[in-house]
């Protein structure tokens, strides 16, 4: 029986696993290497499948008080902001900003119960006796859980040595107020505008009445120190020059811009290691073309909490996790890339046949992907 849990990283999986297990009566103590929980800010969107799994933990009700609920989803051109094809979402959708969501889970994993230890880095796992070794200390878990992010040194100590590759796009990002957004209808709603080798995004976050944007570019390399950097302005109006006045005009009206690399790295061949366990994007980081980086995260967490829920078999409840996540998440992220190409293509011909498909199987395909059901994939598995 499982009685307590390392879990290493306060993000999304970490904060979301760790909530499940409290549920579940499990004691947990999380280690996040940093000061503070309160990530980088920036939009995100959660989808049914994820959703619905929030719902199951008692999160979605302090969650969608923070969320917006956009209700439909616009594909435009990149010029005339005409419409391609749009989707209507129910409020199993939302957006927020990624801060609000990651202090809504540490709020409810401390009040359940759960042990944040923060400014503190877990350098040393044994995944056979599931030890842990921090500053001058080590402590002994049942289970250790690895969650700690794209550049997990944790994972490539136990599991590969695959490191995280630069996938050939950039992202800028910044917040506006709504009313810098264009003046057509549906603005408000989330709205995807395909470009010749790049493509737009903007979205409200429920916040403060802030909209949040992505630019996604094609770039062949990534020559900055960091991932994420400050962004210039006249560098990002001048890539898109060619695009919508009003798109622009809401490009240059934030005050902040951050720019970053989109980095992906292979998911290994399994997610498990004796007593230790890979979550969220230190197991399958993804570009984020289809708005799942977060949900697989989600799912993850809901899925180990799950299967480790009154387990007197450890070892088949963890092999019941591979196997549920690992070609789940394979898929999603191979699908992810695949949208990046879809959305950029450059040719006027090619362009006007990928219209064409948008319009025919948009509303089947978002259907499809939000449609996935973990809790009868593991009801019935």
């Amino acid at each position: 029986m499982i009685k307590k849990v390392a879990v290493i990283g306060g993000g999304i999986s970490g904060l979301t696993v760790g909530c499940g297990l409290r549920k579940n009566g499990i004691s947990v103590d999380l280690y996040e290497r940093s000061a503070s929980i309160m990530e980088f800010g920036a939009g995100i969107t959660l989808s049914k499948n994820a959703t619905s799994l929030l719902v199951e933990l008692d999160l979605m009700n302090d969650i969608s008080s923070v969320a917006y609920f956009p209700m439909k989803s616009f594909v435009r051109n990149f010029v005339s902001v005409r419409e391609i094809s749009s989707v209507e979402f129910d409020k199993s959708f939302v957006t927020l900003d990624r801060r609000d969501l990651i202090r809504i889970l540490a709020h409810r994993f401390e009040l359940s119960g759960g042990k944040l230890i923060l400014d503190t880095e877990v350098n040393l796992v044994n995944s056979l006796t599931a030890e842990i070794a921090f500053k001058d200390q080590s402590k002994k878990y049942d289970l250790v859980l690895i969650c700690d992010g794209i550049k997990s040194a944790l994972r490539n100590k136990i599991f590969d040595n695959l490191q995280p590759e630069f996938t050939g796009y950039v992202a800028w990002r910044g917040m506006v107020e709504a009313s810098k957004l264009p003046n057509f209808q549906g603005s408000d709603k989330v709205n995807i505008y395909y470009g010749p080798g790049s493509h737009f995004v903007h979205y409200p976050t429920g916040k403060e009445d802030l909209i949040n944007f992505v630019a996604i570019e094609n770039k062949s390399q990534w020559h900055e120190e960091s991932w994420k950097t400050e962004g210039i302005k006249t560098d990002l109006l001048s890539k898109f020059e060619n695009w919508n006045e009003g798109l622009l005009y809401m490009m240059a009206s934030t005050d902040k811009l951050y720019k970053w690399g989109i980095f992906q790295r292979e998911q290994p061949k399994k997610l498990i290691k004796d007593r230790v366990v890979l979550l969220g994007d230190a197991a399958h980081p993804m570009v984020p073309f289809l708005g799942q980086g977060a949900c697989m995260a989600i799912e993850d967490a809901f899925a180990l909490a799950e299967v480790l829920k009154g387990t007197n078999d450890l070892n088949l409840s963890l092999e019941r996790y591979n196997s549920l996540r690992l070609r789940r998440n394979k898929f999603i992220q191979k699908r992810s890339m695949l949208q990046a190409s879809f959305n950029h293509v450059s040719n006027p011909v090619m362009a006007t046949l990928r219209n064409l498909a948008v319009k025919a199987f948009l509303k089947k395909s978002v259907q499809s992907l939000h449609s996935y059901d973990l809790k009868k994939k593991l009801t019935f598995q």
